[in-house]
């Protein structure tokens, strides 16, 4: 059926386009959902407006990309599974104390078995790095993609606090992170998340990656807790 001619009304538009943003917390662009559900760009469009006013969606810019993301608390991530992860890192924090780089080591390993739901225009973006010389795009980008597959954290802060091209480095700083709320109990996810990033963009990018944690500083002021990460893109 062309997508000129399916017809619905517009309560069905808007369950179906929303149970394909649910089933993507990668993000879906515009032309990814139309593409999906054959649908005009134009009937997406104007149903993803009306779940936005009905605060049903969210929209980030991703790169090149402007995603949108289902805000139901039903779907991940919400308080029951966010509060079971939290009860995990607590205890493998105190039973395995001084153990950060394990962990990472743990997420790196585990990058190759999470199924992340990239978005068509996402991972195409991705796949235009690979092969060509590293660019202060390579780089900064980072920060856009960077919540596609934290699920946890689809709204957290970044920002570069240094980029350079020369040495295919760059750190970045993470704030308003749920893992930084008056304790260090669930810092392990930070070393977690690090390593999942090494893995992915090792997979993506085709080139040896060294991502570290710099610095984790906990406030019991949510808004002055950070973290940083450096990403180092490696020669081949």
């Amino acid at each position: 059926m062309s997508r000129n001619n399916k017809k619905g009304s517009g309560i069905e538009y808007e369950f179906e386009i929303l149970e394909c943003i649910r089933n993507h917390p990668g993000g879906m662009t515009i032309t990814d959902i139309a593409d999906l559900k054959s649908y005009s760009r134009n009937t997406v469009s104007k149903y993803v407006s009306i779940l936005e006013l009905k605060n049903l969606v969210f929209t980030r810019k991703i790169g090149a990309y402007k995603l949108y993301f289902s805000a139901a608390s039903s779907f991940l991530p919400n308080k029951t599974v966010l509060s079971y992860y939290k009860s995990l890192l607590t205890g493998l924090k105190e039973f395995f104390p001084n153990k950060a780089q394990a962990f990472k080591e743990i997420g790196k390993m585990g990058a190759n078995k999470i199924d992340f739901a990239f978005g068509p225009k996402v991972y195409r973006q991705l796949k235009s790095f690979k092969g060509h010389p590293i660019s202060t795009i390579h780089l900064e980008v980072f920060k856009d993609f960077y919540p596609t597959y934290d699920i946890f954290q689809p709204n957290i802060e970044i920002s570069v606090l240094s980029s350079n091209v020369e040495e295919k480095k760059a750190t970045y700083r993470f704030k308003n992170s749920i893992f930084l709320e008056n304790s260090e109990d669930f810092i392990y996810h930070i070393y977690i998340a690090c390593g999942i990033t090494e893995g992915v963009l090792e997979r993506e990018l085709k080139r040896p990656v060294e991502c570290n944690v710099e610095e984790i500083y906990v406030s019991k002021d949510k808004e002055e807790s950070y973290f940083d990460l450096s990403i180092k893109i490696k020669d081949q």
